[in-house]
């Protein structure tokens, strides 16, 4: 079933999410934990339809050391970056597509505004994202 479209985020209302995803992300690379020079990553690309919004938004590394870095990685690997909890596909929604976040070593859902206790995830298991990435849970 198709929902209704969503309404692009105004300029100030993209600065927001910028900035809360990144303090939500503590200023670390969800993928390794490194901090460092980041990149403010989208989960589902803009050219597949994301949106500027906390729940579709990152923090992965950029290059450091030897390393070419997590969102590099995840730019050339968009296939395991998906299975990976590090990318959402064109058909998926951010707001129910699982992430992996190495700081809690957990599967996350985001939120797009914090909860009534202040938090911008919610832990799921590995049955639950097995299930909403295979289309099952919404």
């Amino acid at each position: 079933m198709i929902g209704p479209k969503t309404p692009k985020p105004t300029a100030a209302e993209e600065k927001r999410a910028y900035e809360d995803a990144t303090a939500r992300d503590g200023g670390r690379c969800v993928r390794c934990c490194w901090s460092g020079t980041m990149h403010r990553d989208h989960r589902q690309n803009r050219s597949q339809g994301g949106l500027t919004v906390p729940s579709n938004l990152q923090l992965l590394c950029g290059p450091h050391g030897d390393e070419e870095g997590c969102h590099k990685w995840a730019t050339e690997h968009p296939a395991a970056a998906i299975l990976e909890g590090f990318a959402v596909p064109g058909w998926g929604d951010p707001v129910w597509w699982p992430a992996w976040r190495a700081d809690v070593r957990s599967w996350v859902i985001y939120f797009n505004t914090p909860d009534s206790k202040g938090r911008w995830w919610s832990e799921i298991s590995q049955a639950t994202a097995d299930q909403l990435m295979s289309g099952g849970g919404r």
